[in-house]
């Protein structure tokens, strides 16, 4: 009996020490009340050292996409979106020893953020997904409620873009009404490809802050802002008169006081 659990536990530990992929499909629809949006293809290359997500790539899509596509909800609410992508795509590296995201964020801007502490709720609902029995997890992050669910059959702290930090694998998570949504494809683990997961190669000298990143896009969204209300004025139509404001229109929500 002893020498059996020995063998499973270093079974575990080899294919802890594996590569893994994990294919998502990731949905981003912003104010529109459910996951109505471009359905992106995005990728989790892990192992028991790094994690590395990747989103909007030409790669992924098999080709390079540049189009306006309009969508609409079920009360007949509607945006016209610009679906596209680019050879390098979003990147968000993780080393959940130094608990560092370095990140190819928007805007192109090449980040390190030390700054994601995620206060998981754990519960007991489970699901299965695919084969894997999954749990449910909640919390608060920057501005938006999210509901995870997590395999412990892989206890590795990942997930899609930065929710990381539970004691297994993230599979599916979502924020409130789905507005956004990373649902599971399915996965490769152990996969040959260990070659995909690899730092982010910045052309930088330096990398920014989280901090310097979120004054960039509040100023970038103040500005789109100011250029609305031009426009909106010029048409007769008067503005918010709140003194509070909030970048709904990103996944990370800053708040902002006029």
């Amino acid at each position: 009996m002893k020498y059996f659990i020995i063998f499973i536990c270093l079974t575990s530990l080899k294919v802890l020490s594996q590569t893994g992929i994990v294919n998502y499909g990731e949905i981003q629809s912003i104010d529109m009340g459910a996951p109505i949006g471009p359905d992106y293809k995005a990728m989790l290359v892990f192992d028991k050292n790094y994690s590395l997500y990747v989103t909007r790539k030409d790669s992924l899509e098999g080709e390079n996409i540049y189009e306006q596509k309009s969508y609409f909800n079920s009360s007949g609410n509607g945006h016209y979106i610009t679906v596209a992508t680019n050879p390098k795509g979003f990147q968000y590296y993780y080393n959940p020893k130094k608990r560092v995201f370095f990140s190819r964020d928007l805007g192109f801007q090449y980040v390190k953020d030390s700054t994601i502490n995620i206060l998981w709720d754990i519960q007991e609902e489970t699901k299965m997904i695919g084969i894997y029995k999954v749990q449910k997890a909640t919390a608060h992050f920057r501005g938006r409620d999210y509901t995870a669910w997590f395999t412990s059959q892989i206890p590795l702290p990942y997930g899609p873009w930065k929710l990381v930090g539970l004691p297994g694998l993230i599979l599916e998570a979502y924020d409130t009404n789905k507005e956004i949504y990373w649902y599971f494809k399915n996965i490769e683990y152990p996969t040959k490809h260990s070659h995909l997961l690899k730092p982010i190669n910045n052309p930088n000298p330096s990398w920014i802050s989280f901090e310097e990143f979120r004054k960039n896009q509040i100023k970038s969204f103040l500005d789109a802002r100011i250029g609305g209300r031009m426009i909106g004025e010029n048409m007769g139509v008067s503005g918010s008169k709140s003194k509070v404001l909030k970048t709904k229109t990103y996944i990370e929500v800053y708040e902002i006081k006029e």
